[in-house]
């Protein structure tokens, strides 16, 4: 099988492990498009012979893929990863209700959804979506062994209007308990902060997934206390609370949890460690390969159909079909 895959870089996450790890099932063409490059991304897919392609996976930014629903329409084999479609279903999202539009107009694609829910919700709307959870960079994030001086840490960007209810919470448990809300550049910094952090709290709440954050504080050793999101989501994953995790679902269960985990350190290692062995073994991107490259494969790419117009039929000058 032949592959194109169209991702983006700079990326935060970093998923090129997931692209790079295909080369182990089939031929495997990478090109990385800057932001910058993808504003004119018409452009850019017509540079391509699809054609020449098996299948065609588009990491691309939403915002911009998005105008080029023509042109995406005649690639046969094309899948779309998309990580941000959770932003069809948040209220406050300037994205709300555009995914579904966007993919009905595609709807020879396949999309790779990275919440169990939230693809359940597409393919209730009869979008032929896939689940496949976030993942991290195992080159760039993993557990140093350093002393952990933060007891109760977040790391990242607060000033998202579509995450206004993580925001609320989280300088909630900052004022309560003295979560310590940080920021790092990607790379060094970040991994060597979640490495500082005894237990990383996530606050994930409104918004249907869980967010990479979770996986990448697992990875890097954090005992990880995150917002419960329920049907089926913690299954789908594999987590359970008391075992790799700790989960809450309102501010009373977390203040109780919070407490126990600072008193037993038993536990936060029990977590840590477990924590660690799943995220390696379900959430490392390179380990996600395969999982990827099964809904590839699994994928019969359905022949492009172009429907005539309708003074042309009138007409009796089209009807005819290609590929």
């Amino acid at each position: 099988m032949r592959i194109l895959v169209l991702s983006t870089s700079p990326r935060q996450p970093d998923n090129h492990l997931l692209w790079e790890g295909l080369s182990k099932f089939a031929d495997v063409e990478i090109h990385y498009f800057s932001k910058q490059e993808q504003k004119r991304i018409g452009a850019l897919l017509r540079k391509f012979d699809f054609s020449a392609y098996d299948r065609v996976v588009c990491d691309l930014l939403f915002r911009y893929l998005v105008r080029e629903w023509r042109l995406l329409s005649r690639i046969r084999g094309l899948l779309i990863y998309e990580e941000d479609a959770c932003q069809e279903f948040i209220e406050s999202s300037k994205w709300k209700g555009s995914f579904t539009k966007f993919y009905r107009k595609v709807p020879h694609a396949r999309i790779v959804i990275t919440g169990f829910r939230v693809c359940q919700r597409y393919r209730e709307s009869g979008i032929d979506a896939h689940f496949l959870p976030k993942g991290f960079d195992s080159s760039k994030l993993y557990d140093m062994g350093l002393e952990r001086d933060i007891p109760l840490g977040f790391v990242g960007r607060l000033d998202s209007e579509t995450y206004q209810a993580r925001k609320e919470f989280l300088l909630w448990a900052e004022r309560r308990h003295g979560l310590r809300i940080l920021r790092a550049a990607p790379g060094d910094d970040y991994r060597n902060l979640l490495n500082r952090i005894r237990v990383f709290v996530s606050a994930d709440i409104g918004l249907g997934e869980y967010m990479a954050k979770n996986f990448e504080a697992m990875a890097c050793g954090c005992a990880l206390l995150a917002f419960r999101q329920g049907h089926g989501e913690e299954e789908a994953l594999g987590i359970k609370s008391g075992e790799q995790v700790m989960l809450y679902e309102n501010q009373q269960q977390f203040e109780l949890l919070v407490a126990q985990l600072s008193s037993d350190q038993n536990l936060v290692s029990a977590l840590s460690s477990k924590g660690k062995a799943m995220a390696i073994q379900r959430f490392d991107y390179a380990a996600q390969s395969a999982e990827f490259f099964a809904i590839l494969a699994a994928f019969e790419p359905v022949p492009r159909v172009f429907r005539t117009r309708q003074w042309l039929r009138r007409l009796g000058l089209g009807g005819g079909r290609g590929n």
